[in-house]
C-alpha cells in the first residue's frame, strides 16, 4: 500500500505543477502524506483512507480562505488580444453593410468588427475597442 500513497502524492504534485501552482491538488498531496505516515506505522488500510480524506478536507477548509485572500489581490495582466480592449483603431473597409461588419486596424493588426449600437461607421473613422467576442472586435465610435 506504500506505493498507492506515493503515487497519490506524486500525481497530486504533478497536477499542481501543471496548473501553475493554482493550489488545486496540494491538499490531496497533504492527505497522501498523512496516509503514507499511517502506512509506515502499520495502520489498517481502511483507516488510511479515512485519514486521507479527513486530512485533505481539513487542510482545504483551513487554508482555502487564506489562499483566496492572498490571491485576490493578484492582478491579471491582459495578454494577446485582450490588450486591445480600450485602444483606438481606424475603420479600413466595410465588409457587409447589411450585417454591420467592417474591418478595423488596431495596434497594426487587422480585425473584423461590429459596433455596440449596430451603427456602421465610415471608412477612416476612429473607433474604440469595447470588448472581444470570439475573433470579432466590438467597438464604439469615437
Amino acid at each position: 500500500m506504500l506505493g498507492i500513497w506515493l503515487t497519490v502524492i506524486v500525481i497530486a504534485i504533478i497536477i499542481e505543477i501543471a496548473t501553475q501552482v493554482q493550489l488545486v491538488t496540494i491538499w490531496a498531496a497533504l492527505g497522501g502524506i498523512a496516509s503514507l505516515v499511517c502506512e509506515v506505522c502499520g495502520v489498517d488500510f481502511r483507516i488510511q483512507i479515512i485519514v486521507f480524506f479527513a486530512v485533505t478536507f481539513i487542510a482545504l477548509a483551513l487554508t482555502r480562505p487564506f489562499v483566496r485572500k492572498l490571491t485576490k489581490n493578484i492582478k491579471n495582466t491582459p495578454t494577446n488580444a485582450d490588450m486591445n480592449i480600450g485602444k483606438t483603431g481606424l475603420v479600413t473597409k466595410i465588409v457587409d453593410e447589411a450585417a454591420g461588419v467592417f474591418r478595423v486596424t488596431v495596434s497594426g493588426a487587422d480585425w473584423s468588427a461590429k459596433t455596440v449600437d449596430s451603427r456602421l461607421p465610415d471608412v477612416g473613422q476612429p473607433v474604440r475597442v469595447e470588448r472581444i467576442e470570439g475573433v470579432k472586435l466590438i467597438v464604439s465610435t469615437v
